[in-house]
């Protein structure tokens, strides 16, 4: 053996090993869960994608609750999220836009969200950075977190009353039927209107009622 083939026998022997390097890992588990989609996503799925078994998840995540915040956070971290415009109405009409975004693009995810016993971190996140830039325009703190805390809410819980109205329940319309009790029960005078309601598309009942937090926040929160 020649000194010029010593170096590189020495690097089969003590270099890395080759092969395929390994399909485990947060990351990867968490593009998996996302793939799966959460209204099917168990341990067991998302190791059936990965082409794996099922005790390897084990390893990364602790159990289905940790997978659910694992998705929920890479979901967060690879969203696009709206630059600061410069003003904060604008600010917060952008990222309420951009939270309706997201819950729209993965179904179930927003049902999960409520039933979590933690936040996700990337959640607190972005939380957080919505209200720094509130702080930037002039707010105090806390009346920041409250016009974020407020507006985040609005979102998820227009939403997910969306969603449930939107369910099929034995092959009845959830939507109209509701309409039906609802404007029934308030009566001639405001029945019409409590169709109309029900009747939009929730995006746009959204929209309307951010319209009514946002002037509010206008009046009660904005430093002089």
């Amino acid at each position: 053996m020649t000194g010029e083939d010593q170096p590189a026998r020495q690097w089969r022997v003590l270099g890395r090993p080759r092969g395929r390097p390994p399909r485990i890992t947060r990351p990867a588990i968490a593009d998996a869960a996302l793939a799966v989609g959460f209204d099917n996503l168990t341990l067991a799925t998302v190791a059936d994608r990965l082409q794996v078994a099922h005790s390897a998840l084990y390893r990364h995540v602790a159990d289905r609750e940790d997978l659910v915040i694992v998705a929920i956070n890479r979901a967060l971290s690879t969203a696009t999220w709206p630059e600061p415009t410069g003003e904060w109405r604008s600010d917060l009409e952008s990222q309420a836009a951009a939270l309706w975004d997201l819950l729209e693009a993965y179904p179930g995810l927003v049902k999960e969200f409520l039933k979590l016993k933690r936040f996700p971190e990337e959640v607190m996140r972005r939380f957080g950075v919505a209200v720094r830039r509130l702080t930037g325009y002039g707010f105090a703190v806390d009346d920041a977190f409250l016009a974020v805390d407020t507006v985040f809410d609005l979102a998820i819980d227009v939403f997910s009353r969306g969603q449930q109205m939107d369910t099929p329940t034995g092959g009845t319309n959830v939507r109209g039927s509701t309409a039906d009790a609802w404007a029934e029960a308030v009566g001639a005078e405001v029945a019409p209107v409590m169709r109309l309601a029900l009747s939009e598309p929730a995006k746009v009942w959204f929209e309307r009622k951010l319209k009514l937090v946002l002037d509010g926040i206008a009046v009660g929160l904005v430093p002089p």
